[in-house]
Order: structure tokens, then sequence, then C-alpha cells
């Protein structure tokens, strides 16, 4: 096993087991508030250097993906960079930010691994969820996570594409977004050093094998965006990740009026809309497939 810092790529190390293998990348840290996946790798990252964990095969690169965001604990400086991982720009995006050249330094790792996990966190969550699309379901199924969110990539031409998963996804990857809870819990580290091992234990770069949970997820697709259009935007009463909502009924208010569902559905990553900005997404709506 080899352990060395990818002279190219800033934040990045590479860890080589002793034969071939599958190439999977990690990242923390694409939201500077998000810290529960950089403890995680960290914490990975201390074993494989002690010995106490050994790659046997393939090769594993850990990144922490927006350092100067960390630094100062924000979400981003300028841009969202997990908006920013795309094959092709609209005219108007600064391309000299720090978030912009660090997404296109990073690009080339998600273009060539063979499984991608991009560990995030949120401001309020209550358990853990998974988000992938339906290609990568069945192996991602398999991580003991109750409950996964697919769909993402339906809206990918719009204000909530560009992320790091759907960008690997796209190229080859099997690929996921884990929300580990809620920012600066320690549940939520555990949560992400466990996920992190039991991958590389399902993909045998790791000992012991892990047996896999009895349980299968629930599985919810997302088919709307909920956007924060006016100031006045807010929920009705608290609102919480896979929230059920019963066809009719009000789930938020927004330019004065009430928001409601066509059919029974769930209400997926709420977000606090006095945080979000005119023009964001403030949470999504899916409905169960399983």
């Amino acid at each position: 096993m080899d352990i060395s810092r990818d002279s190219s790529i800033e934040s990045a190390v590479r860890i080589t087991g002793d034969t071939d293998g599958p190439r999977v990348v990690f990242f923390s840290g694409i939201h500077g508030n998000e810290v529960s996946g950089v403890h995680a790798i960290e914490k990975l990252l201390f074993d494989f250097f002690g010995g106490t964990r050994s790659l046997k095969r393939g090769k594993l690169t850990l990144v922490r993906a927006n350092e100067q965001a960390l630094a100062v604990e924000q979400r981003y400086l300028k841009l969202n960079m997990n908006r920013l991982f795309r094959d092709k720009y609209e005219d108007g995006v600064d391309r000299i930010c720090y978030e912009f050249l660090r997404t296109q330094q990073l690009k080339p790792l998600l273009e060539a691994c063979d499984y991608f996990l991009d560990f995030h966190s949120a401001p309020s969550a209550q358990e853990p969820f998974l988000v992938a699309e339906r290609k990568a379901v069945d192996f991602y199924s398999k991580l003991g996570i109750g409950q996964i969110i697919t769909g993402w990539s339906k809206f990918s031409a719009g204000s909530i594409g560009g992320d790091a998963e759907n960008f690997a996804g796209s190229h080859g990857a099997v690929a996921a977004t884990l929300e580990s809870g809620s920012h600066f819990d320690k549940g939520a580290i555990d949560v992400s050093c466990r996920t992190a091992i039991a991958m590389l234990q399902m993909l045998d770069m790791i000992e012991p094998a892990r047996v896999e949970p009895a349980n299968k997820p629930t599985i919810v697709d997302m088919y709307a965006v909920v956007t924060k259009q006016f100031p006045d935007f807010r929920y009705a009463g608290e609102a919480t990740n896979f929230q059920p909502i019963s066809a009719g009924a009000t789930y938020a208010y927004q330019n004065g009026g009430p928001l409601t569902v066509a059919e029974d559905s769930y209400l997926l990553i709420p977000m606090k809309p006095e945080d979000t900005k005119i023009g964001e997404e403030v949470g999504y709506l899916g409905r169960k497939v399983a």
C-alpha cells in the first residue's frame, strides 16, 4: 500500500492498494459548514497511515473540496461549488473566483473514477439519507442507510444541476451523496465514518467483509423543486425531512398564499427559509417508489 499527496490537486491524498481494483473517490467539505465528512475522512486516513487499516486493492482518493470555505466555516465564499460541476457553463459565471477554479481542478478526478461518494450534512436532519440515481441504488442500498432519494438528475439542467454526484455519474461512476445528519453533530461524523468503511468493505478493498443489512431502505423519487421566489416564504409548521404531505394539504406559504401538493408526497431536504436567497431551492417534493 502506498499513501501520497496528489501533486496536481491541493488537499487530495491518494492511497494505492497492492493490486488492481476499483478507483474510488471520496469528497468532503464541498460546503464549508459541513464538516462531518471532513472528520470522517481524516479518521480514515489516520487509520491507513497508522497501519490500523490497509488497502488491499484499487485506488482511494480522499479530497477536502472547498478548503477556503472550510477555513471560514461558510457554505461557500461566492459560488455554490456543488452547482459548478458541469461540462458547459452559462455566460456570466464568474470564471476567476476560487470555487469555479477549484471545481475545474477537481473535475478530472470524477471523470476517471469508478465509484464516488460525496459527504454532506444538513442544518437540521432527523435521520441520515443518501441521494443516488436509480442505476446506483442497488449498490448504495447495501450500506445500511435507511432512506434514499432518487431523481435529482431530472433537474440537472436547472438551478440544482452541477452537483458533483451527477457529474461523476454522467461520466460512468457509480455515485451517491451522503447526508449524514446535522452540522457539527458527532453522530453525523460516526455515520460518515461507518458508511465510508462499509463502502470499501463492499468493494473488497479493506478487511473484513461486511454482512449486508437485512432491511431495505425507503426510496423516494424527487419530482419537484421548491424555490424561494418571495421574501415571505415560510413552511406551514415545523418542516422535517421525509415529512409526509397528504394530497391537497398546505405545506408552505409564499407571496401571501398557500403552497399545496396534488398527490400524496414527501417533503425532502427542507432548508431554513431565512438562510435561503431569492431564486434558490428551499426544499424538494418526492413520491415513494419502494
